[in-house]
C-alpha cells in the first residue's frame, strides 16, 4: 500500500537489474540462418520422399473468396466438389489416390465456376502420368513449382489515358440520380400503370 497522506508513490526501480530484468524479457533470434538451412534440408527430404510426386501435393480448385467485400478475388481452394468431379469422369474415391483435392462439403454455386474447376480436371488429367510400382519406365521429371497447375492472376491495374470528347460531355452526376430514381420508382410505376390498364378496361366495357 502507498504512503500515508498526498505523497509521490514510491518507485524504485530494485528489479530491471540482472538475470531477473531486461535480460530476462529480451529474445535473441541467433539461430536463424540455421533454421534457413534447417527448412530448406527438410523440403529438399519431402522432395526426394514423395518423388516423382509434384512437390505442391495435390491440385486444388479455383474458388472465389467469400463475402461481397472480397468476391472479386479468386484463389486455390480445399479441393473440388462432387458434381466437378462426376462431370469431368473421375471416381471420388479414386481422385485422392492420383494427386486430386477433394472436398465433400463445398457446393457449386454458379455455372461458371463449376465449368472452370471441370476444365481444371480435364487438364490436369490430361497431363498425368500414373507410374505402375514395378513396371520398369522411363525416370519422369518432377514438378517443383510451388502450385499444380498454377492460374494466371488478372491484372487489375488500369493504364493512364486521355479523356475522350465524349466522355467530357456526359454527365454522370446526372445520368446517376436518373438510374437511381427508376430503381425507386419501379413498383410506383407499376402500380400505376396497371390502375390506367384496369380504367381503360372498364371503359370498353
Amino acid at each position: 500500500m502507498p504512503l500515508k497522506g498526498n505523497n509521490v508513490i514510491a518507485n524504485v526501480h530494485c528489479k530491471k537489474h540482472g538475470d531477473f530484468g531486461w535480460a530476462n524479457r529480451v529474445k535473441c533470434h541467433f539461430n536463424q540462418p540455421g533454421k534457413k538451412k534447417s527448412r530448406r534440408v527438410a523440403r529438399n527430404l519431402k522432395a526426394a520422399t514423395i518423388a516423382p510426386r509434384p512437390v505442391a501435393g495435390a491440385v486444388r480448385p479455383v474458388v472465389r473468396c467469400p463475402t461481397f467485400k472480397y468476391n472479386t478475388k479468386v484463389k486455390y481452394g480445399r479441393g473440388f466438389t462432387l458434381e466437378e468431379l462426376k462431370q469431368a469422369g473421375i471416381n471420388r474415391k479414386e481422385a485422392p489416390l492420383i494427386g486430386i483435392a477433394v472436398d465433400h462439403r463445398r457446393s457449386n454455386k454458379s455455372v461458371e465456376s463449376l465449368q472452370i474447376n471441370v476444365q481444371r480436371l480435364k487438364e490436369y488429367k490430361g497431363k498425368l502420368v500414373i507410374l505402375k510400382k514395378d513396371a520398369a519406365q522411363e525416370p519422369v521429371a518432377q514438378l517443383i513449382s510451388e502450385h499444380v497447375l498454377p492460374f494466371a492472376r488478372p491484372d487489375r491495374r488500369v493504364k493512364a489515358r486521355a479523356i475522350t470528347a465524349d466522355e467530357k460531355k456526359a454527365d454522370v452526376y446526372r445520368e446517376m440520380r436518373i438510374a437511381r430514381a427508376d430503381a425507386r420508382m419501379v413498383g410506383v410505376r407499376q402500380r400505376k400503370a396497371d390502375e390506367a390498364a384496369a380504367e381503360a378496361a372498364l371503359k370498353k366495357k
